[in-house]
């Protein structure tokens, strides 16, 4: 049974391409890019070569890109970056965030910074105006992201970079699932500082960027050398780096065809579940959002409970809450958005990418249905055997079902 991954905003399968061009900086291109001899000179062509495809993704210069180990990275870079630069100041951030923006925002308020959260609508989608109302004079940041990794809705970054335009207060936007998804241009948006990771759009996990527009400062929080202009210590990872490139090469030259390509499977996909599922409820389609993510709850079943199933069937999606140190919490983009903890518990997310197919999409949708009809059917044979009376034949091997 061949296996259906739809579980792209986790991660995306790594493109051939990128194989291919991360194996010849390994076999080929294992200068260091800071020597100075001929070997040394093409690591740095490599990797500048790389530098130049992420920064064309995103709209910006070559000189403005500073690779890091992934999105997590990239967040604590740019918050911790301008923070630690400045005394306790004031930082803002929507309650949507990845928890890479969270957890630094909360270690801020540890140091005596003072953390704005502002909150959502039901689509989970955050009002430009309430972002900016958040600010005052202490403001030193504004942290929001461009799409949210769990429901797929897109913010108005625009209209808050513009609100922002004279005041001093820096934006940095997380537009790790928006990249080579939707369009990005740094120069259309207004951002200040933008995260990217390269395994999102086919690259291989541990590398990613931070844009940082051309001007703006930052401490590092990796010391020790001078590399990446003194904003990033530490030999670079080259050969995934050189993948970053391909990928980003790729996705700049398929996006307009796969966005609509993905966008009409999604579409197909959410009609299918509300025939086939009546009492499901999709989360997230009344704004806009990636053309590739849905995320659904079904009331009555717990979220992993129907991911193990799936898996069990081949067919890999994941759920709509955040799983640390063995334990399952519901999710607090869902909670933001006015779920209750039941329904949040019970969502689930499918993310579409450039292997899904429309077969692939009806397989998924098959076995869903099929295990929601047993488990209903196996609900219904529990429910007669505890109406049964209580003179009612034992079950073999256990006591009787009254």
């Amino acid at each position: 049974m061949s296996e259906i991954y739809l579980d792209h905003n986790a991660s995306a399968p790594v493109r051939e391409q990128v194989r291919m061009a991360v194996r010849e900086a390994l076999e080929d291109r294992y200068g260091n890019p800071s020597s100075i001899h001929r070997r040394g000179h093409r690591a740095k062509m490599l990797m500048q070569g790389a530098r130049e495809s992420v920064a064309s993704l995103l709209g910006g210069k070559a000189e403005e890109i500073v690779f890091t180990s992934g999105g997590t990275e990239s967040n604590n870079l740019a918050i911790f970056g301008v923070a630690l630069a400045r005394p306790p100041a004031h930082l803002i951030v929507t309650a949507v965030e990845h928890s890479s923006v969270l957890e630094p925002a909360l270690e801020l308020q540890r140091r005596g910074w003072r953390v704005s959260r502002v909150g959502c609508d039901p689509e989970g989608w955050v009002a430009p105006e309430a972002v900016l109302q958040a600010v005052s004079a202490e403001t030193v940041m504004v942290s929001m992201m461009h799409s949210n990794h769990e429901v797929g809705t897109l913010q108005d970054v625009g209209a808050v970079a513009e609100g922002l335009r004279g005041s001093g207060v820096l934006l940095h936007c997380d537009a790790v699932q928006s990249a080579g998804k939707v369009h990005l241009d740094v120069q259309e948006l207004g951002a200040d500082l933008m995260s990217v990771s390269a395994h999102k759009i086919g690259g291989a996990a541990g590398v990613g960027c931070l844009w940082i527009r051309s001007g703006i400062e930052l401490d590092p929080i990796v010391r020790g050398g001078s590399q990446e202009t003194n904003r990033r210590a530490g030999t670079p990872a080259l050969s995934l780096i050189a993948g970053f490139g391909e990928a980003a090469r790729l996705a700049g030259e398929e996006l307009i065809e796969e966005l609509e390509r993905v966008g009409r499977l999604r579409d197909l996909m959410e009609e299918e579940l509300r025939t086939r599922l009546p009492g499901v409820r999709l989360h997230g389609t009344g704004r806009n959002r990636l053309p590739n993510t849905t995320n659904f709850a079904l009331p009555g079943w717990r979220g992993e409970d129907l991911v193990v199933a799936l898996d069990l069937e081949g067919i890999a999606i994941s759920t709509g809450s955040a799983c640390a140190a063995g334990t399952v919490r519901p999710s607090h983009v869902l909670l933001a958005m006015g779920c209750s903890a039941e329904e949040a518990g019970s969502a689930l997310r499918v993310s579409l990418g450039h292997a899904s197919r429309q077969e692939d999409v009806a397989r998924f949708l098959g076995a869903l249905k099929r295990i929601v009809r047993e488990g209903e059917d196996a609900l219904m044979v529990d429910r007669a055997h505890e109406e049964e009376p209580s003179g009612s034949p034992r079950v073999p091997g256990g006591e009787a079902r009254t």
